[in-house]
Order: structure tokens, then C-alpha cells, then sequence
């Protein structure tokens, strides 16, 4: 029963280990991209580099893992913000709203470097890919509604998408000096006046 109760205990320090890794490393990524070394992580959670490298044998690894749970979550919170609005225009300002918040708190894990071929350069592509997919779905939708006027939705997505890139939000918050909130608005302003 004893020898039960140990590994009982080494496995919840395991998965308690593990948390404090993803939280560090999420944080630290985050903050300072993929320069972020893995002594920094170890040192950030508060445990031996040797149980970082235990889960994740590379920086690579670990930074894949913190990306992908990064664009998996941008895009639950992307596709709940576009259900929960009542029209096109609101369903257009949410996601871009959205999308700009996530890529103020994320910025390096939402912004792939061309040189990255870990996997995490697909993931992003593929968060990309789904906000491509609900853009025209949107604005789709508005056409049918009369609000958008006619053309085809897959090309002004791919117009709108010029403007939803981490690169266009960092631009645009350095050109305004304003609020994530505040060029979101004028974002959504500008594609509302070319979509209507």
C-alpha cells in the first residue's frame, strides 16, 4: 500500500512539474519569442533543467507544444466570438477584435519566423487557414443578408486577411499609439466601408 501512495505522489509531482513547465514557458515565450532558452523555463517554474528536457527533448519541442496550444485556444475563442453575434458587421468586428487581443498577449507564438520548420510555422498556417474560413463564411453571410454588397467572398477574405496578420497589428499599434481596442475599431471600420 505504501509503495501505491509513492507513486501516486510521483505522479501528481510529475503532472505538477509539467503545468509549472507549460506555464513558464508560455509566459516566456510570449514575452520574448523563441530566444527564450530552456534553463530560463527551468529556472521560471522552479524546477531542474533535466525535467524539462525529460518531457521535451528540445527548445524546438517546447515551443511547438506552447504554439500549438496557443492557436488551438485563438481559435476556440475566434469561432465562440463569431457565434455569439447577431449580424455580419458584429460577427466581423468580433473576430478582428479577437484576433488583434490574442495577438497583443501572444505575439511571437502567433507569428511564425520563415525560418522555423518545427511544425510550429503549419500550426499557425493553420490557425491562418480557419480565420480565412470564417471571414468568408461571414461575409457570406452578410451578402445574403444584403448587408455586404456582392463580389466574391473568397476574395475579399483573402483582402480582409491583409489586415489580420500580427505584422498589420503591430504596425498599426505603433502607427495610432492606441489600445488593441482602439485599432480594432478602426480595422473593423475599414473593412466594414470596403465589404458594405
Amino acid at each position: 500500500m505504501q509503495q501505491s501512495t509513492g507513486v501516486r505522489r510521483e505522479r501528481r509531482d510529475m503532472v505538477r512539474n509539467l503545468e509549472r513547465v507549460l506555464a513558464a514557458a508560455g509566459e516566456l515565450f510570449a514575452e520574448r519569442g523563441s530566444s527564450v532558452t530552456m534553463e530560463e523555463v527551468a529556472r521560471r517554474a522552479g524546477v531542474g533543467v533535466g525535467t524539462v528536457y525529460r518531457r521535451f527533448p528540445s527548445k524546438e519541442h517546447l515551443f511547438a507544444a506552447i504554439s500549438h496550444d496557443v492557436c488551438y485556444d485563438t481559435r476556440q475563442s475566434l469561432q465562440q466570438a463569431a457565434a455569439s453575434c447577431g449580424d455580419a458587421r458584429m460577427a466581423l468586428a468580433a473576430l478582428v477584435r479577437t484576433l488583434y487581443r490574442c495577438c497583443e498577449q501572444q505575439p511571437a507564438l502567433l507569428d511564425p519566423a520563415p525560418s522555423q520548420d518545427d511544425g510550429t510555422a503549419a500550426q499557425q498556417r493553420e490557425l491562418y487557414a480557419a480565420v480565412y474560413e470564417m471571414l468568408q463564411h461571414t461575409i457570406a453571410e452578410g451578402q445574403r443578408a444584403a448587408i455586404f454588397a456582392a463580389g466574391d467572398p473568397d476574395v475579399r477574405a483573402a483582402l480582409c486577411m491583409e489586415l489580420l496578420t500580427p505584422q498589420a497589428f503591430r504596425h498599426l499599434s505603433r502607427l495610432t499609439g492606441g489600445s488593441v481596442e482602439q485599432v480594432a475599431d478602426h480595422v473593423t471600420q475599414f473593412l466594414l466601408n470596403g465589404l458594405e
